[in-house]
């Protein structure tokens, strides 16, 4: 079995993986909270999307809403499958790699808002990548723009462990999930098994369980402003033993 980089082998699958997901939820609840609670977002807006994916959530956002996306996503192979499937919807959608645990910068700033869901946040494993991450948005967003993320606290990892392990395919690559987390480090490692026509490869994915203190520490330290702290998929704020946290937030006027 060969070993690849996270979100290779898996982008083929990915889909297949994420099935149960309700993104036309999530989309639905994301711009509740971005239109409907905060009035600074002009029409339409011009929106970045970090940590992408396959499209799964653009799709939604771009149905659901008069916004022009820009997708972003690390991986190369998960960008090119968001490109076929937002291809019908070109006039509204641009595309580039970044990377944003890494020091970057977006082409098509300033923003009017931006957006890293869906545990991408998680995948910074240190202080100093969440720094590149807020350094980059401020850069990239309108002076005082909205900034929307969320992220997984332990509380998930924890009371969801019975969900750790599982399979599935999509007709051609079939895949092997298993997770493990470290509650004493805080990291919650994933290991997915993928075989398909083109042999077997394995992917190691490690992810950061932060907790709200940790986060909000993180954010004053880079003077975001916080508007709210919602306890996932709800208005109600954000606790100690939430198990998602989705951050309101505005950018730094300079």
């Amino acid at each position: 079995m060969t070993s690849v980089r996270p979100y290779s082998a898996l982008a083929g699958v990915y889909d297949a993986v994420m099935a149960h997901v309700d993104y036309e939820g999530w989309a639905d609840y994301l711009l509740h909270i971005m239109e409907e609670l905060c009035d600074t977002l002009p029409a339409p807006a011009h929106v970045l999307e970090l940590g992408a994916g396959t499209g799964l959530l653009t799709e939604a956002l771009l149905d659901q809403s008069d916004w022009h996306l820009t997708v972003t996503d690390g991986s190369a192979d998960m960008l090119s499958a968001a490109r076929v499937r937002l291809a019908a919807l070109g006039e509204r959608t641009a595309f580039e790699h970044i990377d944003f645990s890494q020091p970057w910068k977006a082409a098509g700033a300033p923003f009017d808002a931006q957006l890293l869901l869906y545990d991408g946040f998680n995948y910074l494993m240190h202080p100093d990548q969440v720094g590149a991450l807020f350094e980059g948005v401020g850069t990239a967003g309108k002076p005082g723009s909205l900034f929307l993320f969320d992220q997984s606290t332990p509380h998930n990892s924890i009371n969801n462990a019975d969900f750790f392990e599982d399979e599935g395919n999509d007709g051609t690559l079939r895949y092997h999930r298993k997770s493990l987390f470290d509650a004493t480090t805080g990291i919650h490692t994933t290991t997915f098994e993928i075989e398909g026509p083109e042999g077997r490869f394995t992917e190691t994915h490690r992810q950061r369980a932060w907790t709200l203190g940790q986060v909000e520490e993180l954010l004053a330290r880079h003077r975001f402003e916080i508007l709210d702290a919602f306890d996932g998929f709800s208005l109600d704020p954000a606790h100690d033993g939430s198990e998602r946290i989705h951050w309101l937030v505005r950018i730094p006027h300079g």
